[in-house]
C-alpha cells in the first residue's frame, strides 16, 4: 500500500507531468508528421497534470497509454478532450463509498487481494481492469480475483458473475507501432 498523502504536492504533480511529457515524446510526437497534427501540450493545472490532443490522434489509445504510464502507485485517470491525470492515496483508490456496485466489487476484491490495477471502469452489465501487459498477468489477476470479486458481488446485490474474459486492447493501432495490452472484464449476470 502506498503511504502518499491525499494532497497533490509540488512534487508529485512534477513527477507527473514529466512522465507525460516523456511519454509523448516517446509514443505521440513521431505521428505527427504521418497525421499532420498539431504537437500535444502537457499543463498543470487545479491539482491535475492535463495532456491535450487533437482528434485526429485517437484520444482512446492516447487514454490507454496514459494509462500504462502510471502502472504503479494510485491516480484519477480521465479521458475526453484531454487526458488529466490526479495523485491519489491508496486509502482514496480503494474508497467505494457511494459508488456503483459492479466498480466497487472489483475495487474491495483488488484491496482484498493487494493486487494494483491503474483503472476500473464500469458499465450497465460490466467492469473493465486496465490495463495488464501480458496476457499471463492479465490471466493470473483474474485468477486471483475470481473468488473475492464473486463473493463481494453476490453479497452486495445477491446476483452472480457471469465470467472473466481476458481481452487485448482492441482500438486499432495500425498507423502506431504495436504496443498490446490486455483488460480483465468482469461480466455480471
Amino acid at each position: 500500500m502506498s503511504t502518499e498523502t491525499n494532497t497533490a504536492t509540488s512534487e508529485r504533480l512534477n513527477s507527473i507531468e514529466r512522465r507525460l511529457k516523456q511519454m509523448v515524446e516517446r509514443k505521440w510526437t513521431p505521428l505527427r508528421e504521418k497525421t499532420d497534427s498539431e504537437p500535444m501540450e502537457v499543463w498543470t493545472e487545479h491539482e491535475r497534470v492535463y495532456v491535450g490532443h487533437t482528434y485526429d490522434l485517437r484520444w482512446t489509445l492516447l487514454t490507454s497509454d496514459v494509462i500504462r504510464t502510471f502502472d504503479k502507485g494510485y491516480y484519477d485517470i480521465e479521458g475526453g478532450t484531454k487526458v488529466s491525470v490526479r495523485p491519489k492515496s491508496a486509502s482514496e483508490f480503494y474508497e467505494t463509498r457511494g459508488m456503483d456496485v459492479r466498480r466497487a466489487a472489483v475495487i474491495e476484491a483488488l484491496d482484498e487481494t493487494g493486487l494494483h490495477v491503474p483503472k476500473v471502469t464500469h458499465s450497465r452489465d460490466m467492469a473493465r481492469m486496465k490495463h495488464f501487459e501480458t496476457r499471463e498477468e492479465a490471466e493470473r489477476a483474474a485468477t486471483v480475483l475470481e473468488g473475492p470479486i464473486e463473493e463481494r458481488y453476490e453479497m452486495m446485490c445477491n446476483s452472480g458473475v457471469e465470467e472473466l474474459e481476458i481481452k487485448e486492447f482492441e482500438e486499432p493501432r495500425d498507423w502506431l507501432a504495436p504496443d498490446p495490452c490486455y483488460s480483465v472484464i468482469v461480466h455480471f449476470e
